[in-house]
């Protein structure tokens, strides 16, 4: 009981900075990006770039891999998304196109990486020593994710409530008329959620890659699909939701683990279709 509770939150910590990347792309522009786990590849594979041919330090390489996917986030928003934005004539329309989109995005990102590295499962093993906590064992690089993700949350929750990007974004999201009238171009901040929200996500592939070393072009569905369920069960658009809905997943997916691996999937799409039917709106949405 006592490696479930430990393991659980180690794991919840790390979905709930995946899931919240991908709440505040959806919760600002109002995009679906169910690409979002392909970012996640994405800075997997700049760590290991840089942790195989120069060994740097997968934790040093953050500030590689983050601003690097960024870019491409931005980029790719101001080539697709903003059009798809100035064509769509509601917001269930925008989703519905954005969702398209995302699909033809995934099977982009993923054959550009393998054409590039192959299909050969990678990692930046790192921290691999194990360590006991109340006499169970977890592996360092475990914890250091779970705390530098619980770090970065935190630094984006700052940012979201307390900085003037936050604002702009938060009006953005509540009265977009409003804000274009007091002169906030909601063009750009629809670019930079977007961007932050797959920085965030490419944050947490970088992580994972010192813990997993069969990460592959085709990861990202599956992690795309436990942030999905996390946000459905915090509700969309809802911070605290995604940290809490975060942890409890983390304890679903550690406890189905122990029990059986192959089940693991299984019990999460289960757990996502339960929350669909008795409450879609989630614990904490709007």
């Amino acid at each position: 009981m006592l490696d479930v509770i430990i393991g659980g939150a180690i794991l919840g910590a790390i979905f709930s900075l995946i899931a919240l990347g991908l709440n505040l792309v959806y919760g600002v522009a109002r995009i679906l990006n169910i690409a979002h786990g392909e970012f996640l590849m994405l800075g997997a594979y700049v760590t290991y770039l840089f942790f195989s041919l120069y060994g740097v330090n997968p934790l040093v390489s953050l500030v590689v891999s983050g601003p690097a996917v960024f870019f491409i986030g931005i980029l790719i928003q101001l080539i697709v998304f903003r059009r798809l934005v100035s064509l769509s004539r509601s917001a269930e329309e925008l989703e519905f196109r954005s969702l398209l989109a995302c699909f033809g995005l995934q099977y982009i990102i993923q054959n550009v990486v393998k054409k590039i590295f192959g299909t050969n499962p990678i990692g930046s093993p790192y921290l691999t020593e194990a360590v006991s906590i109340f006499g169970e064992r977890f592996q360092l690089n475990m914890i250091a994710a779970a705390v530098m993700s619980i770090i970065i949350s935190v630094i984006m929750y700052f940012i979201l409530r307390s900085t003037m990007i936050g604002l702009v974004m938060r009006a953005t999201v509540e009265e977009p008329t409003g804000a274009q009238l007091v002169g906030i171009n909601i063009s750009k901040v629809h670019a930079l959620s977007f961007g932050l929200g797959v920085l965030i996500s490419a944050l947490a592939g970088s992580m994972l890659s010192m813990i997993y070393t069969n990460m592959t072009p085709y990861i990202g569905p599956q992690y795309t699909f436990i942030a999905l369920t996390v946000i459905v069960l915090g509700g969309m658009g809802s911070f605290i939701g995604s940290l809490l809905g975060g942890f409890f997943i983390g304890y679903i997916y550690y406890a189905s683990l122990k029990i059986d691996p192959l089940i693991t999937m299984a019990v999460i799409y289960i757990f996502l279709i339960i929350m669909l039917i008795i409450k879609p709106k989630g614990l904490f949405g709007r």
